[in-house]
């Protein structure tokens, strides 16, 4: 069955494929719904977690760079800046370092402080004993970095006079540019406790400072989501306790990601799953399809099946190769399939036999027609009728055939035991005997018989046996009750069949032998015409069988042949035996018995097929024959043949006014009245024979 529009026209596929897909389709589309709702909620958690760590990992950081900065300056004061490789190592770290003294003396250590030195001191009047002060200026709000300085008072120095400040390189310190230590695609801003912006890569608003500081007095998430300019931003913050160390202010370290950026494995997630879902789809239609198409052709070839059934189309196996139930299915439909062609076999065997019964009047039509139906419908391998032969109950007239392409069958006589006759008559209904195991039983077969199993069915008719069918199988395998049962009613029908023609050819018998004594009466009315009838019987037939006439006109010609002369049953004996010649009043009266003839079969319907003939056979060919002086073709061909016949067996034949002619004669004469008194094609015929 192919898949084409037809295919869904099938209530069944319809039923199987929506409810298949429906089935598939609702979990796959709550899966996508559930898992897509999950991954979302996901990937916005790990980002914010992930955005978290960071803002505390980069303030961790920044404060310890500030502490490395802080032991940098302690180094200045215990060991100076002499040292070359310690300046130059410096200059990473420190855009500017400058030493002042009492008096505002300005030492320039490296770069140049652009801070008035009497500000410094200001500034460092304030700082306590051992506390590092970092300080900012010039933060403005173009979004310019603010500067950061260190300052540190000399503790070595007992007046406290001396006091060190660095410029800090705010790249390094806050770890961008050459010194990068941000994770990809995040901003980054630094503002103190008072809202200050130090830094920042990206505008830092009043409205994020404002969610700065809800958050951190409802609860201790440092992260949320903003919008700015259509898009979203995740922002995290860590704040760092300066005071713990430093004479500073609080610093809040702030990170911040694009939504966008931070859920782009989100944005290939939907662009993907989809996808995914689709091609899931289509792969359920596909296999829905694959199932439903697998589930479908084994109940088309079904439907087919009952189709060829119905068209009485027997032969045909519906094969299924599907190795499930459909498999087994179409197994057991193959069986009832070959139960009921064997049903059918038998009732056209039986079908066969009752119109040969009806067509045929003699028993060896019966006997070819049974022997061939059986043979194909019991395929076995040899099959025989044995025939009890008639006053010798002992002895059977087989036919037999081993090869049913032999169009007639092989004849033979054998003998079987009394104690075997006993036997088949005390058995109606089938005996099974092997010939290689059964050896006593062995006379009742046809030794020409091929075979190992034999299954034997007695013919019994008003408890007589009549005879045998004989059906041979090289295999040993058992046969079927079907089949014992088939064998048994097409056995009994044969028998019938038989026992029909039987009686119609004993009614034929007698019908022939009636004529023949009809006949045989009107010979014996003349001692002169003794033998006559049946010897132009022989003769006419012999013609007839000459020019290929039909069995069924050559049974005609025979029966009007006896009965050609019986209208001189009405002619007076003194005339039929006359010694002289007839005066034409008596031959007239002569003239009268082919009339005589047919009127006395008229009453007979049986015989109506022969009266032209009986009336016409003293016709002549050219037209002046009697009794109605037809001619040529007008007269009836078996009519033609007989006259023939008949005045060849008058001429040669002894009357009481002349002798019969010499063989010779006769035939010269016949030859000659060839095309006046007789039909040439009938002389010709004639001619053969004799």
């Amino acid at each position: 069955m192919k898949i084409q529009g037809s295919f869904f026209r099938s209530k069944v596929a319809q039923r199987i494929f929506f409810l298949f897909v429906l089935c598939a389709l609702i979990p796959i589309f709550t899966l996508f719904f559930i898992s897509y709702t999950q991954v979302s909620t996901q990937l916005k958690n790990q980002n914010v977690r992930r955005l978290q760590n960071s803002a505390k990992a980069h303030g961790m950081s920044i404060y310890e760079r500030f502490l490395f900065l802080e032991s940098n300056m302690q180094l200045i004061f215990s060991n100076g800046i002499r040292q070359a490789d310690f300046k130059k190592k410096l200059t990473k770290y420190f855009d500017a370092i400058a030493l002042i003294n009492s008096s505002g003396k300005v030492d320039a250590l490296l770069g140049k402080i652009d801070i008035p030195s009497h500000d410094i001191m200001d500034k460092a009047s304030n700082i306590k004993n051992g506390i590092t002060k970092i300080f900012f200026e010039n933060g403005s709000q173009d979004n310019t970095p603010a500067k950061v300085y260190m300052l540190m008072k000399n503790i070595s120095d007992n007046q406290n006079s001396e006091v060190l400040i660095g410029k800090i390189n705010i790249n390094h310190l806050w770890g961008i540019g050459e010194d990068n230590m941000l994770p990809p695609l995040t901003d980054l801003g630094v503002v103190d406790q008072y809202r200050k912006v130090l830094i920042s890569s990206f505008p830092v608003s009043n409205d994020v400072m404002q969610k700065m500081t809800m958050k951190a007095k409802r609860d201790n998430i440092r992260s949320f989501s903003y919008k700015d300019s259509g898009n979203t931003y995740f922002i995290s913050y860590w704040p760092m306790f300066m005071q713990s160390r430093f004479d500073a202010p609080t610093l809040t370290v702030i990170l911040r990601n694009n939504s966008s950026d931070a859920l782009a494995s989100l944005s290939k997630f939907k662009k993907t799953f989809p996808l995914i879902i689709l091609l899931t789809v289509w792969i359920i239609l596909l296999f829905s399809i694959q199932q439903i198409r697998k589930s479908l052709i084994p109940l088309e070839r079904i439907k087919e099946g009952t189709l060829r059934v119905a068209k009485q189309n027997f032969k045909e196996k519906v094969i299924v190769t599907s190795n499930d139930e459909f498999e087994e299915v179409a197994n057991s439909f193959n069986i009832m399939s070959h139960q009921i062609s064997r049903q059918f076999d038998a009732l056209t065997t039986r079908s066969e036999i009752d119109r040969t019964i009806l067509s045929s009047l003699t028993s060896i039509k019966i006997i070819n027609t049974a022997l061939k139906r059986m043979f194909l419908f019991f395929s076995c391998d040899s099959i025989s009728i044995n025939l009890v032969v008639e006053k010798k109950t002992n002895t059977l007239h087989s036919y037999f055939s081993n090869d049913i392409k032999i169009r007639k069958p092989q004849e033979e006589f054998f003998d079987i035991s009394s104690k075997g006759y006993e036997k088949l008559s005390q058995q109606p209904v089938h005996i099974l005997i092997n010939r290689e195991k059964d050896k006593t039983d062995l006379l009742f077969l046809p030794e020409m018989q091929k075979g190992k199993l034999f299954l034997i069915l007695p013919l019994i008719f008003d408890g007589i046996l009549k005879g045998t069918i004989v059906l041979g199988y090289l295999k040993e395998d058992p046969l079927s009750d079907s089949e014992l049962k088939h064998a048994r009613q097409i056995a009994d029908q044969v028998m019938v069949a038989l026992s029909n023609a039987s009686l119609l050819e004993d009614l034929e018998k007698l019908n022939l032998g009636a004529l023949e004594a009809l006949a045989r009466a009107v010979d014996a009315k003349s001692a002169w015409t003794a033998g006559h009838t049946e010897r132009v019987t022989n003769l006419t037939l012999e013609i007839a069988k000459v020019m290929g006439l039909p069995l069924k006109e050559i049974e005609i010609l025979r029966r009007a042949a006896y009965l050609h002369d019986i209208g001189k049953i009405g002619i007076p004996v003194a005339i039929l035996d006359k010694p002289g010649k007839l005066t034409d009043e008596e031959f007239t009266i002569i003239k009268d018995h082919p009339s005589i003839g047919a009127k006395i079969l008229e009453p007979i319907k049986a015989y109506e097929d022969i009266i032209p003939i009986v009336e016409q056979h003293h016709e002549k060919f050219d037209g002046k024959g009697y009794p109605h002086g037809l001619s040529g073709e007008d007269i009836t061909l078996g009519a033609r043949i007989m006259a023939v016949a008949d005045v060849y067996d008058a001429v040669v034949s002894d009357r009481p006014y002349r002798n019969g002619w010499i063989h010779e004669k006769a035939v010269k004469m016949i030859t000659e009245n060839a095309g006046t008194h007789f039909d040439p094609k009938v002389v010709n015929a004639f001619l053969a024979v004799i």
